[in-house]
């Protein structure tokens, strides 16, 4: 991802943003940042689409976990790909228990 994407509003950890463009950073305190501002806080940027490919294949799994015919067009996730995804989860509830 090329550095000027890393702006607050392509974040997943944004949040609150209002009709003028602020919002908060978990990662930030005290502070408002804009949607339109370049990440502080680079190491935990992570863009909403790759928030949503986590989101994905962990759905993906579930539903291959839990079926009990396994249907063609649902198989098992690459176990990579639902590591990543795991992990991603962890570090979420970590974040979000710490606000």
């Amino acid at each position: 991802m090329k550095n000027e994407d890393k702006c607050c509003g392509n974040c997943c950890w944004f949040y609150g943003e209002d009709t003028y463009g602020y919002g908060s950073c978990p990662f930030v305190f005290g502070d408002l940042q804009r949607c339109d501002k370049p990440c502080r806080k680079e190491e935990e940027f992570v863009s909403k689409k790759e928030m949503r490919h986590h989101l994905t294949v962990l759905k993906q799994h579930n539903r291959w976990r839990r079926s009990n015919e396994v249907p063609n067009h649902c198989r098992m996730v690459n176990p990579t790909e639902l590591g990543k995804a795991i992990d991603f989860v962890v570090h979420c509830v970590e974040v979000r228990n710490e606000l």
